[in-house]
């Protein structure tokens, strides 16, 4: 019996909050305020988060990333 399983390191990020910015590069409503970190993974399953956790806005349009808040 051959069994085949992965791991290794990938991004998992996670939508906080339901609030949606104006993307200045597009300008499609679509700006969601994203954490983000590397986490161990086995079998595409995020297990155990290495390194620190970094706050991005985000564009599910474009895929802009910014570190800093949009302008209300």
């Amino acid at each position: 019996m051959f069994f085949c399983f992965t791991f290794g390191f990938d991004n998992f990020k996670r939508r906080q909050g339901n609030r949606v910015w104006t993307c200045p590069n597009c300008s499609a409503p679509d700006v969601h305020y994203v954490k983000n970190n590397e986490c161990f993974t086995f079998c595409f399953i995020p297990l155990i988060p290495c390194g620190s956790t970094k706050h991005l806005y985000e564009c599910g349009t474009c895929g802009r990333v910014n570190v800093y808040a949009p302008p209300f």
